[in-house]
């Protein structure tokens, strides 16, 4: 049996995550890029390559569409279903987040 795809799961990967994140306003690939470099500091910058790969599998997965074409330049939004799994993706990471601190606050106080 094939691997299902993460996103046919629901699940992003880094990258997916902030592309969504990014695409809460209509945005065209050099916007993109540079909204995701304004958001992480400078910590993650995303090459076309990744950034059309990811765009083509989140409009596959129906988190993303197409809205307009201005000469060579596409725009994309969010659709509802990438909304919710937006949701569903930062409520996680925020969980994820809570333990790891969590963790390290135990190993910092197990070591005084």
């Amino acid at each position: 049996m094939p691997k299902q795809d993460y996103y046919q799961q629901g699940q992003l990967t880094d990258v997916a995550y902030l592309v969504l994140v990014a695409l809460t306003t209509p945005r065209h690939g050099y916007r993109i890029m540079s909204k995701i470099d304004e958001m992480t500091g400078g910590d993650v910058r995303i090459g076309p390559a990744s950034l059309y790969t990811t765009l083509k599998k989140l409009t596959d997965a129906g988190f993303i569409r197409l809205i307009a074409e201005e000469d060579t330049k596409k725009v994309y939004c969010i659709t509802d279903e990438g909304w919710a799994t937006l949701q569903i993706e930062i409520d996680k990471r925020e969980r994820f987040a809570a333990y790891g601190k969590l963790v390290m606050d135990t190993y910092l106080e197990e070591r005084v």
